[in-house]
């Protein structure tokens, strides 16, 4: 309600303007052609339709840039994304163990009992450096 309020004032005071001025002309300078007796009127409706104009160009060249930007970004996000299902892929690749080594059981691995070898030739926890727990600790992490 407020809009069409201050929209009805703004074209009252418009109308009231032009009246005003109905009756005075002016020369006005085009691009070095030179125009006497122009009325004022017709100038200031000739400048208000060239802003508009300007203004659409002005707004046609926000949209192009804006759509340029989110393509931009579409991209950098897809690209981000396709990079990170190969880090996952690469690491899952890592991680799988080769078909040339025999399966080892979890046990060689943690060393909890003190009869089993495990990789790094310790016969325990005593030999290792490393308590029972913490090898657990790091079997469970290496799984996750």
């Amino acid at each position: 309600m407020g809009r069409i309020i201050a929209t009805v004032i703004l074209v009252v005071v418009l109308a009231i303007l032009v009246s005003l001025n109905f009756g005075f002309s002016t020369s006005v300078n085009l691009f070095g052609k030179r125009f006497d007796t122009v009325s004022v009127v017709a100038v200031a409706a000739l400048s208000f339709a060239a802003g508009v104009v300007y203004s659409l160009f002005i707004y046609f060249g926000m949209f192009l840039h804006r759509r340029a930007k989110q393509g931009l970004a579409n991209r950098d996000r897809s690209l981000t994304e396709r990079e990170r299902k190969l880090t996952k892929r690469q690491t899952r690749a890592d991680r799988a163990p080769d078909a040339s080594s025999p399966p080892r059981s979890p046990r060689d691995k943690l060393q909890i009992g003190g009869g089993q070898k495990a990789e790094n030739g310790g016969d325990g926890p005593a030999r290792s450096g490393r308590s029972g727990f913490a090898k657990l600790r790091d079997f469970f992490k290496a799984r996750s």
